[in-house]
């Protein structure tokens, strides 16, 4: 069963026509024209891939020393100690030092103000434990100007600027100090002179030594053993 559209009564049939093509001659044109518009195409949706899994025995990947996100490793130079090179002059400065130390004092020292005396042994037979020779007292601040040791005796002499005379019987008579005027009288086993600057006059003896810095040693008689050592010393006959 048709129905019918209702016309208006005042409606005019060609306009409603036309007003229906429009749209349709619109789109024809524009298809003529190619002003239709682009359609993009559709993006395919995301994937998430797993990756493959990496061999036995590789936990890392290996670095990529080209890559700008990763820095070579640093090799560290460790220097070695210096301690050795300054030990070995301070080492030898000190030998030198206590080599020089031990040099003076042993010069400053002379000869011991001591004398050992071992009597001689007559006739044969084994050796025989010489007897020890009696100690005469040391005067070094003695006021009398004569002193007498007699045989196997022993005296010392020592201080500053004194005038003694000593008689002597075979004994041994050990001079020490300072510009010190000593005079033996007699003969004497053995006379020694240390110190500085000491004048000794010996009218015998069996050995002279002298030691010690400028003294001056003169026997009178006899035919001794002499010997020095130390600085300016001098044993002479007169």
């Amino acid at each position: 069963m048709c129905q019918h559209l209702r016309m208006e009564p005042n409606g005019d049939p060609e306009a409603r026509i036309r007003d229906l093509e429009r749209p349709l001659a619109d789109r024809a044109r524009a298809s003529e024209l190619g002003t239709h518009p682009y359609g993009a195409p559709p993006v395919p949706p995301y994937q998430d891939v797993a990756l493959p899994p990496m061999p036995p025995g590789v936990e890392h990947p290996a670095p990529v020393y080209g890559s700008p996100y990763y820095a070579p490793p640093q090799r560290v130079v460790h220097k070695r100690s210096n301690t050795a090179l300054w030990l070995i002059p301070v080492v030898v400065v000190v030998v030198l030092a206590a080599g020089i130390i031990g040099i003076v004092a042993y010069f400053s020292s002379g000869t011991p103000d001591s004398y050992t005396y071992t009597p001689p042994v007559s006739g044969g037979g084994g050796p025989l434990d010489a007897p020890l020779p009696p100690q005469v007292q040391t005067r070094t601040d003695s006021t009398e100007q004569v002193i007498t040791v007699d045989s196997g005796g022993f005296v010392s002499i020592g201080g500053v600027e004194k005038n003694q005379t000593i008689v002597c019987d075979e004994g041994t008579v050990s001079i020490s100090g300072v510009n010190n005027t000593i005079e033996v009288t007699g003969r004497c086993g053995s006379v020694t002179v240390s110190g500085v600057d000491n004048t000794v006059t010996v009218e015998s003896a069996g050995t002279i030594s002298a030691s010690g810095f400028h003294n001056r040693v003169t026997f009178l008689a006899g035919d001794p053993q002499t010997s020095t050592s130390g600085s300016g010393n001098v044993i002479e006959r007169q």
